[in-house]
């Protein structure tokens, strides 16, 4: 059994509506969708009944799905009050047609914060969706912008998993070839915010926050202990606003945090999981984008060299227990 907590879905009916408004460069094509800048989408983003038929045939009991980072937040636009309710809404749709197999994650209002809590409130509860996905900046703004600590504080006492999949908050010649922003600029957005979260002390506030970091992290892991020298520093280096949140190293939040699988090589993988322990990483694809694992080809030969405890609670422990865990919806 494997639950995916990371993968992608839009209904075919509203990448039309995005088509016939010209938004994100998106254009109706004969044989479906293309993408300006990017190219064509593959169908499997769209075609319900063919994504419900891969994860039966894979074995997956439950996919949770949330939209493209693209249409989220961007380096100048982000998702306000009522494109995050458009959004939601069509990830309902997506999950309803698709069956038991699939859950959707909620967008906040991203560019008007003091609806944030009430936008995923209703989400949950009014479209049954199951989790939060969040980009790692709303329009370029940083998340640990005190705006919305509400957010943070609401998503932490219900409970619900919160996805964060990197999104572009800064625009650079230099990511427009070679695929850069996908391949290092992203992962790269997703050390930056959260470690500003930490250093701005939302983990110390909010213990039980139940973040999931798409792509492994990307490159926080790797900079655990650069994270704790700011800490550290005795004299010359050193920073105050590096300890007023915080009372105990970086480095030691990250155990606070989960990380799914897509990392794409095994000798990061099998690093992550000794990091952070196994109980931290949970099972995810990046359905169906191809810079990704959509089938978990690269995951799946390193989950099954490990202990069958172990990779059982990659694949499917870890992610039913989070899961499990969410809270009351009333206060």
């Amino acid at each position: 059994m494997i639950i995916d907590v990371h993968a992608h879905a839009l209904t075919r009916a509203f990448l039309s509506e995005l088509a016939r408004e010209r938004a994100f460069g998106i254009e109706a094509r004969e044989e479906g969708f293309g993408f300006g800048g990017y190219g064509p989408l593959d169908p499997l983003l769209f075609d319900v009944k063919g994504a419900a038929r891969s994860v039966a045939a894979r074995g997956i009991a439950l996919q949770l799905v949330s939209p493209p980072p693209r249409i989220v937040s961007h380096a100048s636009w982000g998702a306000d009050r009522a494109f995050a309710r458009r959004l939601n809404r069509q990830t309902a749709d997506f999950v309803k047609e698709a069956g038991r197999r699939h859950g959707g994650l909620a967008v906040p209002a991203l560019t008007e914060p003091e609806h944030a809590v009430a936008e995923i409130s209703r989400a949950l509860d009014e479209n049954g969706l199951t989790g939060v996905a969040l980009p790692t900046s709303a329009a370029g703004r940083p998340l640990d912008d005190p705006a919305f600590e509400p957010l943070f504080a609401e998503c932490a006492r219900r409970g619900v998993i919160v996805f964060m999949h990197p999104t572009t908050g800064v625009e650079r010649v230099a990511f427009g070839q070679y695929t850069m922003l996908q391949l290092v600029g992203w992962p790269s957005e997703t050390a930056l915010c959260v470690a500003r979260l930490i250093f701005a002390g939302v983990f110390e506030r909010h213990p039980g926050l139940k973040l999931v970091l798409a792509h492994g992290g990307g490159t926080l892991p790797m900079l655990a202990g650069r994270l704790d020298l700011a800490y550290e520093a005795p004299r010359y280096e050193a920073n105050p606003d590096c300890r007023k949140n915080i009372s105990r190293p970086p480095s030691s939040y990250l155990k606070q945090i989960f990380y799914d699988t897509v990392v794409a090589h095994a000798a990061p993988l099998r690093y992550l999981i000794d990091l952070v322990g196994p109980g931290q990483i949970v099972f995810g694809s990046d359905f169906p984008f191809e810079i990704g694992d959509p089938v978990g080809a690269k995951a799946l030969p390193v989950i099954a060299q490990l202990p069958e405890a172990t990779a059982a609670a990659i694949l499917h422990g870890n992610a039913s227990r989070i899961l499990s865990e969410r809270a009351p919806t009333t206060v």
